[in-house]
């Protein structure tokens, strides 16, 4: 009976978690949607740290903070500025039909 009990405690604490999601949400290739953030900033360093983007879960759009993304997947009528290394650009590529291209640096 005990462990029906935890096993039950578990089950409700897990579908409560899944149903907490912030506004914004830590997406890259091969890794799904991450989308327990509430605050842009700290989307953005943990998409920096695991090489994806930070996405606004609402519209789907990369937020401001991936200006300092090196590659654009560009296809589709589209360009997508948020991958911080070529290899995750390249598998992007590779999944959704379309070229990487490093971002033109203004000043550099």
């Amino acid at each position: 009976m005990r462990k029906l009990k935890t096993l039950m405690s578990a089950i409700g604490l897990a579908g409560s978690a899944a149903c907490v999601a912030g506004p914004f949400c830590v997406v890259g290739s091969g890794l799904g949607a991450d989308c327990k953030y509430y605050d842009e900033a700290s989307c953005a360093r943990v998409a920096v740290e695991r090489h994806a983007a930070c996405i606004d879960r609402h519209t789907g759009v990369a937020t401001g903070f991936n200006k300092d993304a090196r590659y654009c997947l560009v296809g589709g009528g589209e360009s997508k500025c948020y991958y911080y290394d070529a290899a995750s650009c390249a598998r992007a590529a590779q999944d959704h039909g379309g070229t990487c291209l490093e971002r033109h640096r203004s000043g550099s």
